[in-house]
């Protein structure tokens, strides 16, 4: 309901909104839960042909079910793939990862791997991201775009995003392991920087042919839900054309590194406390729903913080 309000404002306001996303999973043995290949091979086309046994057919089953594919490819892990899902309007966007999601565990699954998108399962391991590309259209034609540029309501949209990305962190990344996954260096932002083509930020700008430009929101973890998430950052982007924000000045080179820039939650304790206070998510998702979500996170915490780990065994139990 919150993103179905959500795009009937969109479309109060002259805009059809259209999604692409982006999500990052591991193919792991299903009775060791370990990847089967090594090292990294990033993009590389021998580990591409090592998984196609199990890749090609889920692009082909996913594309006989109506969920088109662009692309997959090895990610910045060993068995860890990313898929991209063409674009396509909002909420059609959103049921596109559910059903994807439960398709690609079933598939995995018949081809002997655990598909997991647990956002960090592994430690020392890139984490699963769910990337999300944004553009507005009319008539046909990209707002977003001018002249292979980003035009003056993508410069608002962007800075909506820029504005409320912090406070939203409590749809985008769901539960504390969630937060595991937001680590300089990582691939993973960990504030509401932009730039152009720059995969260290929060937000990359793509530019292109008009049809092409878009802003790619990077932060949300591939296990959080599809309709919330985009619920929240359309609203975001939309709020920045309504109040005609501009976004700070363009991140060149590392995003880490950059001074002056908010900080997205690292620790989910953080983030709700940010939720609480934001109007966005009152708004967006209603009072109810937002109390809900505070109190499922806090269970989350709760338990989590409460847990001696195997890690703590190891490090303490003989050492004390």
């Amino acid at each position: 309901a919150s993103l179905v309000r959500v795009l009937q404002k969109a479309s109060d306001m002259g805009y059809e909104t259209r999604i692409g996303t982006e999500l990052e999973f591991y193919l792991l043995d299903k009775d060791t839960l370990k990847p089967r290949d090594r090292g990294i091979q990033v993009y590389g086309l021998p580990r591409a042909a090592e998984l196609e046994h199990v890749l090609g057919p889920m692009r082909r089953h996913l594309t006989t079910v109506g969920i088109p594919i662009e692309q997959s490819n090895p990610e910045y892990a060993a068995g860890q793939v990313e898929v991209n899902i063409r674009y396509d309007e909002a909420l059609i966007a959103a049921d596109r990862v559910v059903t994807f999601r439960g398709l690609v565990k079933e598939l995995g699954n018949s081809h002997g791997y655990h598909a997991t998108f647990m956002s960090k399962p592994f430690f020392a391991e890139s984490g699963n991201g769910f990337h999300v590309h944004h553009s507005l259209w009319k008539d046909g034609e990209n707002q977003m775009a001018d002249n292979g540029t980003l035009s003056e309501i993508g410069r608002h949209y962007l800075a909506g995003l820029q504005k409320y990305m912090a406070e939203m962190s409590m749809v985008s990344a769901t539960t504390p392991n969630a937060y595991r996954r937001r680590q300089p260096y990582s691939f993973c932002p960990t504030n509401n920087t932009w730039g152009i083509d720059n995969r260290t930020v929060g937000l990359r700008v793509i530019l292109g042919n008009d049809s092409a430009v878009r802003v790619e929101k990077r932060d949300g973890s591939a296990d959080c839900n599809p309709y919330l998430l985009l619920a929240l950052e359309i609203a975001a982007g939309l709020k920045g054309i309504e109040d005609s924000l501009e976004p700070t000045s363009e991140t060149v080179g590392n995003g880490y590194e950059v001074e002056g820039h908010q900080s997205i939650p690292t620790d989910l304790g953080t983030a709700v406390a940010l939720a609480r206070e934001s109007d966005l998510m009152a708004e967006v998702l209603g009072p109810d729903l937002l109390e809900i979500l505070i109190q499922q996170s806090e269970r989350e915490i709760e338990f989590i913080s409460n847990q001696v780990t195997p890690v703590e065994i190891e490090r303490y139990l003989e050492n004390f």
